[in-house]
């Protein structure tokens, strides 16, 4: 419909009540280029399963139309909503035109960084993760696309260098705007005035950088140890979930969730975890121990929110490899949840008719 001005179903519809087709072959037209995302509640890092509950946030990109670029969101949710297990998973089909393919894939890219989407598992990382794909951004690409690229599931994206050493910068741009106005809180002792530093560490995926942060009216500079610096310019405070960012006057929009001592950042499709401390923090903080995850092993957990439709196995019983132990049924889709290796069933913790939650465990196993 965007790359030909045609609205299809109106189109459709007046053939379904018996009038003639209202246009020719030679009168459409091709203008430009268009992307169609859909966004589903699916949890692409548990192999595209469905994800139910409530639209904690729904916060779509803004809608524009101008001569070379248009942005449409096409939705039936909204925030408050429930995505149920009855019905199909989809919640919104955004679309991107432009004069060229490039341009429609860069709008595309800066949309689905501005979707703000809360309380359900969602494809949004695995679809930015997609518009920046050499093999997408060439045109080169298959039906069998996911199957080729992600053989062992989508496991997240992996910014290069540059990208990263940019989040870097807005990281501690943002930070040290966080600390300003905490030093500002009031009831403080007098004489206490709290002092704001320049200097900071900012941990990035297991590396840690030292960076200078010197602010003006208008941003900040942010200085490498090694000579490099970015600007970062944008409106940001504590509290926005979304950063609209320039680094460089380069955009960069990141989902911000502030946790301690940093942020929880997500960006073209990467999960991204950053902590930023005072340099005597950050070598302290190399003298603290590793919290190491939770064995779970020996647990069979739901892998979605749905209801436990058949119970296979009973405690005491021995299973194998491959063995069905019990069927999940969500979003209209029975799923079987088999043995990974074999083992003996230790205790069995819901019966069949139970609504299940994300991670239930389900049985144990000796």
């Amino acid at each position: 419909e965007l790359i030909t001005g045609i609205d299809l179903v109106e189109q459709m519809i007046n053939v379904a009540a018996g009038k003639p087709l209202g246009l020719k072959q030679d009168a459409v037209q091709i203008n430009g280029w268009s992307i169609e995302n859909r966004l589903y509640a699916e949890d692409p890092y548990r192999n595209f399963l469905p994800s139910i509950g409530r639209l904690t946030r729904y916060r779509p990109p803004a809608e524009t139309a101008s001569d070379d670029h248009i942005i449409r969101n096409d939705t039936g949710v909204y925030e408050g909503g429930e995505i149920s297990m009855y019905y199909d998973p989809m919640i919104a089909k955004l679309c991107s035109w432009a004069l060229s393919r490039a341009g429609a894939i860069e709008l595309m890219r800066l949309a689905l960084d501005r979707f703000e989407v809360e309380g359900i598992g969602h494809n949004l990382p695995f679809l930015s993760a997609v518009m920046d794909h050499p093999k997408f951004i060439s045109g080169d690409m298959t039906t069998a696309f996911i199957a080729e690229e992600y053989p062992d599931g989508f496991e997240g994206v992996t910014l290069p260098t540059v990208a990263l050493r940019r989040v870097v910068a807005a990281s501690a741009a943002m930070y040290r705007v966080g600390e300003i106005r905490r030093a500002q809180i009031s009831g403080r002792l007098d004489n206490h005035a709290r002092k704001v530093g320049d200097h900071w560490v900012v941990c990035l995926q297991g590396e840690s950088h030292g960076v200078t942060v010197a602010a003006d009216q208008n941003g900040a500079l942010v200085t490498f140890e090694d000579g490099a610096s970015h600007y970062v310019s944008g409106a940001w405070t504590p509290g926005i979930k979304l950063a609209d960012m320039l680094v460089d006057k380069t955009p960069l929009v990141m989902k911000v969730d502030e946790i301690s001592g940093g942020f929880r950042l997500r960006t073209r499709g990467a999960d991204l975890k950053v902590t930023i401390r005072s340099p005597r923090h950050a070598e302290l903080a190399l003298l603290m121990p590793e919290k190491l995850p939770p064995d779970t092993s020996k647990l069979l957990l739901c892998p979605m929110p749905g209801m436990l439709v058949k119970l296979s196995v009973e405690e005491g019983e021995e299973v194998q490899e491959g063995q069905a132990l019990c069927t999940i049924e969500a979003m209209k889709m029975e799923n079987i949840l088999r043995a990974e290796r074999k083992g003996v069933v230790q205790k069995v913790n819901a019966l069949a008719g139970d609504s299940l939650a994300v991670d239930d465990v389900i049985i144990e196993f000796e």
